[in-house]
């Protein structure tokens, strides 16, 4: 199976290149363990573009979001860019993808995706009460920076926005195209949609519903933190599509129901059964994952039980060094014997001193 990219170069046109960004932004890739979509990988590939005639880049976005720090890298560097940028949302844009979304002069969104903000999150391990401020003091500059960059194309009242990025205790809500269209993230939505019917009204609704229903949704560890489970959760709405693609003329009867002939039975049954492969593999991945954060609580045990060791033996050894430095200079010996009134070196005293001397001569 060939290696997945998460960012490539496509040419398009002698003057245009697509950049096509899908998947975690700065996320890790489990299959080939590296990380991808960061703000060095977006330099490295605008950098190839340098050797093209490229007056023209499209950004095509498919992600659930991920760290903020690269999608702000990755926003500027496109922001700075000379040529024409066009970012173009199909899908589901969530998060941290939404900042990059935000960096086209031009930006287009699929009347079928899907749009959500929402204040930034963060993981603390083993935080005392300072550390928790200084984590409380810094999600509050990034929502700040991250509310910045919206404010950049905003078409609504700032109180509208900061409604958005707060709704649902912060979590955020989807919206539709249409509604990105009226804050001003897109400015236009494809065209290629004639059907007076929008399905994403209904699954942003249901998606919505569903967060505020199961809260356990809301966590880092879901949706734009987390796209393996996100996707296991979406595999009920891929069924569902795949029961409403039945064709009009599919027979029906009130006592049994949807009569299905058997090509489409077969279809049906390779749909639940590709779809149980892809449950099976989200699982396993949820797995990886779980342990991986064991391990890495354990590393943080292990990391915070040598520091204490450590500041013991500081501590100890500042002890006995304080004792060694405050001790008098000359220490009066034995009867007075071991006095160095001299300042002589210890051997040339030892070699000099007729006590010592005469117990040397004795022992010979």
């Amino acid at each position: 199976m060939p290696n997945r990219e998460f960012l490539n170069i496509v040419p398009v046109t002698a003057n245009k290149a697509r950049i096509e960004i899908d998947g975690t932004i700065g996320g890790f890739d489990w299959d080939e363990w590296k990380y991808k979509n960061t703000g060095t990988d977006i330099r490295a590939k605008l950098k190839e573009l340098e050797k093209l005639p490229v007056s023209e880049i499209e950004v095509l976005i498919t992600s659930l979001g991920g760290y903020v720090d690269d999608a702000l890298q990755i926003h500027d560097a496109l922001k700075e860019h000379p040529a024409k940028v066009t970012t173009i949302v199909q899908g589901f844009c969530a998060s941290a993808a939404t900042v990059i979304a935000c960096a086209g002069d031009r930006r287009i969104i699929s009347p079928n995706a899907l749009f959500l903000i929402h204040k930034c999150m963060n993981s603390v391990y083993d935080a005392n009460e300072n550390a928790l401020e200084e984590t409380l003091e810094q999600q509050r500059t990034v929502n700040e920076v991250v509310l910045n960059v919206y404010k950049e194309v905003l078409k609504k009242d700032e109180a509208e926005l900061n409604a958005l990025f707060a709704a649902n205790n912060g979590k955020g809500k989807w919206i539709t195209a249409e509604d990105a269209l009226a804050f001003g993230f897109a400015t236009e939505i494809q065209e290629f949609d004639t059907d007076e019917k929008k399905p994403a009204t209904a699954m942003a609704r249901f998606l919505n519903h569903a967060r505020a229903l199961f809260p356990e949704m809301n966590t880092n560890q879901i949706i734009n933190q987390n796209p393996a489970v996100m996707k296991k959760f979406l595999l009920s709405f891929a069924m569902l599509g795949a029961l409403l693609a039945l064709k009009d003329d599919t027979e029906y009867d009130e006592k049994t129901g949807v009569l299905l002939n058997p090509e489409q039975l077969q279809k049906m049954e390779d749909k639940l059964k590709a779809f149980a492969d892809l449950e099976a593999k989200f699982s396993q991945k949820e797995s990886d994952l779980q342990k991986a954060n064991e391990d890495l609580a354990a590393a943080n045990t292990s990391i915070a039980e040598k520091d204490t060791l450590i500041a013991t033996l500081t501590a100890e050894r500042d002890n006995y060094k304080a004792k060694y430095e405050n001790a008098p200079a000359n220490v009066p010996g034995v009867n007075g014997k071991d006095v160095n009134v001299n300042e002589e070196s210890v051997e040339d005293y030892v070699k000099n001193s007729p006590v010592y001397k005469k117990t040397f001569e004795e022992n010979l």
